[in-house]
């Protein structure tokens, strides 16, 4: 699928998910982690788990380009 998105795309599929995990983890606020207000506790901790999960997919595609 790595060849199919980089071919209709016509981007790295490594610098695409590279420019995702950077601007996630620049919105997420570490002083919100201990934030009484719900709602935005709830979405920051959202954006952090997205930052983590493009961090995570960085490492898989490396790990498989080895």
């Amino acid at each position: 699928s790595k060849g199919f998105l980089e071919k209709i795309t016509h981007k790295s599929l490594e610098s695409h998910i590279t420019k995702l995990a950077k601007n996630y983890r620049k919105a997420w606020k570490e002083k919100l982690w201990e934030s009484n207000k719900i709602e935005k506790y709830g979405f920051n901790e959202f954006v952090g788990g997205k930052a983590e999960a493009y961090e995570d997919c960085l490492e898989i595609i490396e790990e498989y380009n080895k």
